[in-house]
């Protein structure tokens, strides 16, 4: 479909072509998992277990991010862990796949003591739209949600 329209906007350069947001798409797709993922947990009927993620600036603990992740899962009824499903990394590497906490959300994840991951924005995942989609499929192959406390984040926009 994708070639179909690229073929016909390169044959009829007359028309508007309007592409769609990949903001909105990906929000979508975090959302319909996101929903899908506790509504199956719920089904069980248990609450979601979420951990926590957040990047440190400076070397300072990022209380601020963690605490409105906290209340974002509190306001859901989800299961918050404790200290042992907090995890943070230092802002720098770009690529979640090359931190530590972000491998260990994912390792907590996997081995199904989380149903997902509570970030403020996307950009804490990665400012880049295709690491961050690649994240979110990740989630979505092994039933896990990620949820955003702030989701209009612009992500992969400069």
């Amino acid at each position: 479909m994708d070639v179909e329209r690229e073929r016909d906007a390169r044959w009829n350069p007359q028309m508007v072509w309007v592409e769609p947001d990949p903001i909105a798409r990906l929000a979508a797709l975090r959302r319909d998992n996101l929903q899908q993922v506790v509504s199956q947990v719920l089904s069980k009927g248990r609450a979601p277990r979420v951990c926590r993620y957040a990047l440190s600036v400076g070397g300072q603990w990022p209380s601020t991010s963690l605490g409105a992740a906290t209340a974002f899962a509190v306001r859901n009824a989800w299961q918050v862990g404790g200290e042992g499903q907090t995890f943070t990394d230092h802002r720098g590497a770009s690529s979640p796949n090359l931190r530590t906490g972000w491998r260990l959300v994912r390792k907590l994840v996997r081995s199904g003591y989380a149903d997902g991951v509570v970030v403020t924005t996307t950009s804490v995942i990665s400012p880049h739209a295709d690491e961050y989609e690649q994240e979110l499929n990740w989630f979505a192959l092994h039933c896990a949600f990620v949820a955003v406390v702030a989701p209009a984040s612009q992500v992969g926009r400069l």
